[in-house]
């Protein structure tokens, strides 16, 4: 991954271009033609039309007021810069299917690549499960004491705003081990956040990270993210509905990496969203000997979901992975459940799905645990009995996709007389005034391609 310096400490080379004039406003922008370098931290209602093209030169933070960015408008990332909606602004980005708003590279295009810039952060006033409530998001050097990184609180309706028919490209960066900012970063978003219909396309980090918070998700697209596809953490317990993850070959770790707090995996809240129709895929390579694997789900230090009418497929080390005895614990309590959910060719096996020990070694690679992940009566929580059991209607079977391995013009909408299509094999979602009753079939996409017309697939 690339390392980028914080864009905070960027010195500005404001040049004119096309011979003419730079027209430089109070406030430190400066517009030229139909483009604009935006070096200037946001502090009122502000407006970015798509008449124009906006080109973010730092860490811009909008303190305060609202960011209103027209559909169809085009917002660059140079090195070192990310867009930060903190917890006391709101972002309006409201694009169309046929007008989609777009956060990609300020590079040429061809030269284009993951990390080039850091993405999208959003951060509200819900609840988290850190201690004291409240911390500083990842992706900044020394943020403790800089409330505008702040993130956290006690109001889990809270409004960080809207995001809709956008598409975040070639962002996410990593500024330390288990410091990096995503594609798109939420930290204690609560519900009435409204993120809809959102891809994140060649990240360099992972494509979605939601630190606690209550904020919901639909119609999300992560295409082929250097780490993992959705994170979350510290307490996050969203409802989740219409997601497709897809890793490529050569990078790109997990199709879900859940955690809870690290220092105290009993933390409340605990990270449990729920999650309905959604397409995890691997990249069918083969097994990796050594270096980073390629896994499907995987739920540690006191981390849940409930998983529903979803399918997890062509990882290449494993389907799905319980690791450690608090996440085990959820399992019990129900907390950690998948039903009506289709495994297929995880570690090549079209017929069960893989075993995934977590044993302890000593300093010399020797092994003194088997396995940490144990039941309350000391047994080993064994994944393929646990999650094929028949109550639960999940099945290892092919879902029949029409190209879900293409990285350039993917269709992952299942072929017709695909299993996944017959109602019998999905349940159900919830009438809740969140969920689409409707969406009885398994995985992301039935017949409806709903990623039609707005999303895009390119290379660099």
């Amino acid at each position: 991954m690339k390392r980028l310096a914080l864009g905070l400490t960027l010195g500005m080379s404001l040049l004119a271009g096309c011979g003419e004039d730079p027209v430089v406003p109070s406030g430190g922008n400066t517009t030229t033609g139909s483009s604009v370098e935006v070096a200037q931290n946001i502090t009122q209602n502000t407006t970015w039309t798509a008449d124009k093209v906006y080109t973010l030169k730092q860490y811009i933070f909008v303190e305060s007021g609202t960011l209103t960015i027209e559909a169809g408008t085009k917002v660059l990332g140079a090195e070192g810069s990310a867009l930060i909606i903190t917890r006391g602004a709101k972002l309006h980005a409201v694009g169309t299917k046929d007008k989609p708003i777009v956060f990609t590279s300020a590079a040429k295009e061809g030269e284009r690549s993951a990390g080039d810039w850091g993405g999208v952060v959003l951060l509200g006033r819900a609840r988290i499960n850190a201690a004291g409530g409240q911390t500083s998001i990842e992706g900044f050097v020394s943020n403790s004491s800089d409330e505008r990184t702040r993130y956290g609180g006690d109001d889990d309706t809270h409004d960080c705003g809207t995001l809709k028919y956008a598409r975040i490209e070639f962002a996410g960066f990593q500024l330390a081990k288990d410091n990096e900012l995503n594609g798109l970063t939420a930290g204690g978003c609560g519900s009435l956040t409204d993120i809809d219909y959102v891809q994140v396309h060649k990240g360099a980090d992972d494509g979605v990270e939601m630190f606690g918070g209550t904020a919901n998700l639909r119609h999300i697209v992560i295409t082929q993210p250097d780490d993992d596809g959705l994170d979350y953490d510290l307490g996050y317990t969203g409802k989740v509905q219409y997601l497709v993850v897809q890793q490529n070959s050569t990078v790109g770790n997990r199709g879900i990496e859940a955690s809870g707090n690290k220092s105290d995996n009993s933390a409340a809240p605990r990270s449990v969203p729920e999650i309905w129709n959604a397409t995890f895929l691997g990249s069918n390579r083969e097994v990796a000997a050594s270096g980073t694997k390629q896994e499907g789900l995987v739920f540690n230090t006191g981390a849940g979901v409930k998983l529903r009418n979803s399918l997890v497929a062509y990882f290449p080390d494993l389907a799905v992975d319980v690791d450690g005895r608090a996440s085990v614990a959820l399992f019990e309590a129900g907390d950690l459940s998948i039903t009506n959910t289709f495994f297929y060719a995880n570690k090549g096996d079209t017929t069960s799905i893989p075993y995934a020990p977590n044993p302890v070694k000593d300093s010399s690679g020797n092994t003194t645990q088997a396995d940490t992940s144990l039941l309350a009566d000391g047994s080993v929580f064994k994944e393929p009995e646990r999650f094929l059991a028949d109550a639960l209607q999940n099945q290892v079977v092919d879902p029949q996709l029409t190209a879900a391995l293409d990285l350039r013009t993917p269709d992952f909408a299942p072929r017709t007389g695909s299993p996944a299509l017959n109602p019998d094999n999905a349940a159900v979602p919830p009438t809740d005034g969140f969920f689409d009753t409707s969406a009885r079939f398994v995985g992301a996409v039935g017949s409806d391609n709903w990623l039609a017309g707005w999303t895009a697939f390119p290379e660099n």
